[in-house]
């Protein structure tokens, strides 16, 4: 069986960021993980100037230095990624440099054959005030879901639709954007980072949402609201997995210590 991991806000090259590269290396050694999904703030505190910037080796190469080429990250841009101007442009430059990172635009998409299940992936990138392009990008989206085939869709993208942390930043043209997604009645899950916790939140007629933005940091003063539609949250680094199966995905969420703390099975007919 094959897996693929997920990790949020891992660019910092500080110690919590190896943690998590251990943790990755032998959650892929353990399940046969493929790939990673990088869900944004991809190099702290503001992004690079160049693709010749150090940090790139710093806070991501030698982080990662332990994981074979073969595992890819595709990544998405967060907003600490649109701190300098120029970093959107050279972090989607790097794809062609690194083994490692993935970003062909700030928004795109692929598609995988997972357990021979067809799997499709929908980068975008949720900086709707900062970026050039997004009402190309809300077109591009809505056709791309409606048009898929596949048996699953995942949408991933930095900031989160729903959060019941006291971190929560309203964001009305970004919730404009995912309640369109929504109504299209096709993704089965949705993918962030942002905030430095990890929540799984299901809302009735809404896909599963997860956060998970502890790739390096943890917020030990946030606070979660008391809410039945939030299932799980904690404040511990880690990451996430995904098994694919034809009429389930099984979604797990881990610590550093390579502990299970939630897991969670979306059904479909």
């Amino acid at each position: 069986m094959t897996s693929i991991l997920f990790i949020g806000d891992f660019g910092s090259g500080n110690k919590g960021q190896y943690l998590v590269s251990k943790l990755l290396e032998n959650l892929i050694k353990k399940y046969n993980c493929k790939f990673i999904l990088g869900l944004g703030d991809n190099i702290y505190p503001n992004g690079v100037k160049s693709t010749n910037d150090k940090q790139f080796i710093e806070k991501f190469e030698l982080p990662y230095a332990n994981l074979s080429n073969n595992i890819k990250f595709y990544n998405v841009l967060g907003n600490h990624d649109y701190n300098l101007k120029v970093s959107p442009r050279n972090e989607i430059k790097y794809t062609k440099i690194s083994n490692k990172w993935i970003m062909p635009n700030n928004f795109y998409c692929f598609k995988k054959r997972i357990n021979n299940v067809p799997v499709e992936f929908i980068a975008i990138d949720t900086n709707l005030t900062k970026m050039k392009n997004r009402k190309t990008q809300e077109q591009w989206l809505l056709n791309t879901i409606y048009e898929s085939r596949c048996r699953w869709i995942i949408v991933f993208g930095h900031h989160p639709w729903k959060s019941y942390s006291t971190n929560k930043e309203d964001d009305y043209e970004l919730d404009e954007l995912y309640t369109k997604i929504n109504n299209i009645g096709k993704v089965d899950l949705i993918l962030s980072g942002h905030e430095h916790n990890k929540q799984h939140i299901y809302i009735p007629d809404k896909p599963n949402m997860v956060i998970c933005g502890v790739g390096s940091l943890v917020d030990e003063e946030i606070k979660f609201y008391n809410n039945e539609e939030l299932k799980f949250a904690s404040k511990t680094l880690g990451c996430g997995k995904i098994d694919f199966f034809k009429n389930s995905m099984n979604i797990f969420l881990y610590n550093i210590n390579e502990e299970k703390e939630h897991s969670f099975i979306i059904n479909k007919i």
